[in-house]
Parts: C-alpha cells; structure tokens; sequence
C-alpha cells in the first residue's frame, strides 16, 4: 500500500475544488485498477473562511473518502494555507508522499501512472526519487502547458522557459505545486514550504531540494488542466500606470502581489540578483512610466 496525503487549500472556489477532487479520486481508481501496489490516498484542506459553502459541499460530495477540513480565519492565503494543511496531515500519519494540489487543477485519469513512472525514471538514473511536478495544460487548449516547471536560460537575468512534454521525464530548476508529488525521503531532509504567504513557496521549494542533492523533474506527458489565469504582462502594465502611488503601494503590499514575497524568494535561491531586482522592485511602485520604458521588451506580449 502506498499511503498519501494530498495537500490543497481554497477559497471561495466551491465547484472547482469539488471538480478537483473528484478528478483526483478518478485517477486513483484508474492506477489502483492497473498498479501491483494500491494507493490509499488522505485529503487535508485548508478552509481560509471560504464563504460559499465549500467545506460543507465537500464533505457531502464525498462522505466515503478520508477528507480532513480544516477552518481558518481568512488571512492565510496560498503559501500559508497549503502549510497548515500539510502540517496537520504530517502529524497525522506517516506518509510515503505528499501530494500538493491546487483546488483549481484536474488530474487527468493518468497522472498518478505519470508520477510514478518518473519516479521510477529517477531512482534508475539517480538512485533516489525526484520532487516530480506534473505538467498541466489549459482546460480548453490541451495544447496550451500553463503550469509545471521551467529551466533557468540566463543566470543573471533569470530567464526561464517553461518545458513542454516531450514523452520522457526532464529535469527543471523551478516547479510550480499544481501537481506535485514530493517523496517522504525529501519531505524528512527539508520539510515544509518556507514560510512566504501566497506566491513563490513552490519555486523556493524545488531550488531547496536540488540544492539538498535531490533530483527536480516534470512528467513526461501532461498529466492535468488548469487554465493560466494571471494578468498578462500588458494588462499589468496598463493597470498599473494608472494607479495612484497610494494605490500602487497597497497593491504591491497585498500578497496576491506581494514585493516582500517576491524580493524573499530572490534573497534565498538568487542573492546576486537581489539588488537589482529591489531597485526595479521599488521603481515600478515610484516611477512606473520610467520602469515600463526601460524594460518594455518584457511586456509586448
């Protein structure tokens, strides 16, 4: 038996965290149909006061599954909230993996046969299992990856290129946490997401296991859906040339935007970079015309 925990937190996204789950069960069932060893998978969520009724449709969805809820009180957002669901679940048991899961992302029926075949591809290759983050493509464009891991072209620029499936496992620098499994082994020499409160914890962590000597690869095919639903580089700019400084100050002090967590993220995995990106950092919240002029190649698209 291979035991679990499946790690999500949500808010206020009632039908797709039902949507997710189910998908999450389908592709259990389909691996334990064909799989020597059984899963046996434990859901711990976090409910950051969602006020749609998500606990209560979840646990009326699902009154056969192992679902452990956990209520909040608004303020913990991504990072925060997947860590307190992935703290209970780590002092609840004693897990083979954890599987990290945004509530707005399908598995596909095969996703677990993905994971575990680069599972397997890493301990043959490198005598020890991987953090394997899934590759996922758009609901409506399977074409379309809009998630999973990116390889670093430039050092000092950071410019990354997110991977596209290829039919065989490759190694990345950063994951995303849309699917990813990480191995009780890695779990047990880093442990949780370092403490930022919404964005970059899943880059952070798959910096912190290669730097811990563990191999970092993305699925050798696309294994979920999730639609990219982040402001393009134009809309961003747009907007916020528009904004009043006060304006401009509190949206990057809100944590869907966060500077802090950003510039934290550069100040641990790319510290030569830091000066240079808290200058910009600063720039684009006091002279957004300036900042937008000198770095506008970045956002023609």
């Amino acid at each position: 038996m291979i035991n679990i925990a499946t790690i999500l937190t949500c808010f206020n996204r009632r039908e797709k965290t039902i949507f997710s789950l189910q998908h999450l069960f389908a592709s259990m069932d389909y691996y334990n149909s064909i799989a020597k060893e059984p899963l046996q998978i434990s859901v711990y969520i976090t409910d950051d006061r969602c006020t749609d009724g998500t606990a209560e449709a979840v646990t009326s969805a699902f009154p056969d599954k192992d679902i452990h809820i956990t209520r909040s009180e608004g303020d913990l957002f991504w990072a925060r909230g997947m860590n307190m669901s992935w703290k209970i679940a780590a002092e609840a048991g004693k897990w083979n993996y954890f599987l990290l899961l945004n509530d707005d992302t399908n598995m596909k029926k095969e996703c677990f046969v993905d994971l575990f075949d680069t599972q397997k591809y890493s301990m043959e290759h490198h005598g020890k299992e991987a953090l394997v983050s899934g590759i996922i493509a758009s609901k409506e464009n399977h074409d379309e990856v809009t998630y999973g891991g990116e390889i670093l072209l430039t050092k000092f620029t950071a410019k990354l290129q997110r991977l596209e499936p290829t039919g065989k496992p490759q190694k990345c620098d950063m994951t995303n946490a849309n699917i990813l499994l990480v191995p009780k082994s890695l779990f047990e020499r880093i442990g949780f997401f370092y403490p930022y409160t919404h964005s970059c914890a899943d880059s952070d962590y798959s910096v912190m296991a290669r730097r811990a000597g563990f191999p970092v690869y993305v699925t050798s095919e696309i294994c979920g859906y999730c639609d990219f639903d982040h402001w393009t580089k134009a809309d961003d700019r747009e907007k916020i040339v528009k904004m009043t400084l006060k304006e401009r100050k509190a949206y990057f002090n809100h944590p869907l935007h966060s500077n802090k967590d950003y510039l934290t993220m550069i100040r641990r995995i790319m510290p030569w970079r830091y000066p240079f990106v808290w200058f910009f950092r600063n720039m684009v919240v006091y002279a957004p015309g300036l900042y937008y002029r000198i770095t506008y190649r970045r956002y023609e698209k």
